[in-house]
């Protein structure tokens, strides 16, 4: 028996697919998982892009939310590839950085914002001679 015949050739899919083509699989997934827990609903709510060789980018708002989509990576995974039809497909998971705003305590933060949204605010308060320190 010669080593050819010894091992199965598996053929994998490799199809390429679009963005749009990975929305559409990532919703039909969610749909499917509609009556899933609460955990599992807030991973699928998140958005997903193409990434380079075969990945999907997931894009998620903390390391709760990894851990959460550990518990079902593989059945995620297996969707994807399926209706991809790409044996190749991984998920790579992001976490977005959010910017905290700042606390608007004191007057002057207050008219500081302000100001960033109106600029003439501050030529209104030079004309007037208005000053928020008391």
């Amino acid at each position: 028996m010669s080593e050819e015949e010894a091992s199965p050739v598996i053929d994998k899919k490799e199809n390429d697919f679009s963005d749009d083509d990975l929305q559409k699989a990532w919703k039909a997934f969610a749909e499917q998982k509609k009556d899933a827990g609460d955990t599992e609903r807030l991973v699928l709510s998140k958005s997903v892009k193409k990434g380079e060789n075969h990945s999907v980018v997931l894009m998620l708002g903390s390391q709760l939310e990894v851990s959460f989509l550990e518990k079902f990576d593989t059945e995620v995974v297996q969707f994807l590839r399926s209706e991809l039809q790409n044996d190749h497909i991984v998920i790579r998971t992001e976490i977005a950085e959010i910017e905290s705003e700042k606390k608007l305590y004191t007057s002057t933060d207050i008219f500081d914002y302000m100001v960033k949204q109106n600029p003439d605010l501050k030529d209104l308060k030079d004309r007037l001679g208005l000053d928020f320190d008391y």
